[in-house]
């Protein structure tokens, strides 16, 4: 279970199994145009596995397809700029949809003792990119997480 101060909200352990350790991880991607919004399609910003192998599998999966796209869309509009993010979140809880598993995201930030870093040690991988004509620096986790917070309120 989280540290002090990651502590998981009481309110998601009250239906869930007891004696039996539980874990989901949910493995959240975003792909944008700063000017236009989001490029992915239906179904493809978040995926939930029970075992950490398939999460990073389909972590590694995504940014090849990121990749991939941004060169596309890159082709099609070189003078705009897109921002790609991955994040895996280890979740000790079990998770059995991806409704459930935002739910429980947005609860977490409600109750977190930590405004500035809601997810902590939940956060297993990131890999973040902003591509622009200048360049493909990189975006930063806190940004994405500031980003995944304004979408999950």
């Amino acid at each position: 279970f989280p540290t002090p101060g990651f502590a998981v909200p009481s309110a998601l352990l009250a239906d869930r199994p007891r004696g039996r350790a539980c874990m989901t991880y949910v493995v959240i991607s975003s792909f944008e145009n700063i000017e236009t919004g989001d490029l992915q399609a239906q179904g493809e910003a978040v995926t939930l596995f029970d075992a950490e192998a398939g999460a990073r599998a389909h972590f590694v999966h995504r940014s090849s397809a990121l990749a991939h796209d941004v060169d596309a869309a890159r082709k099609s509009d070189p003078e705009a700029t897109f921002i790609t993010w991955l994040l895996l979140l280890r979740m000790p809880l079990e998770v059995n949809s991806i409704d459930e598993a935002l739910e429980d995201l947005e609860l977490i930030l409600e109750q977190t003792e930590v405004p500035d870093d809601p997810f902590g040690e939940f956060v297993v991988a990131y890999e973040g990119r902003q591509y622009a004509g200048t360049g493909t620096p990189d975006y930063s986790q806190a940004d994405a997480l500031r980003g995944l917070e304004a979408w999950l309120s």
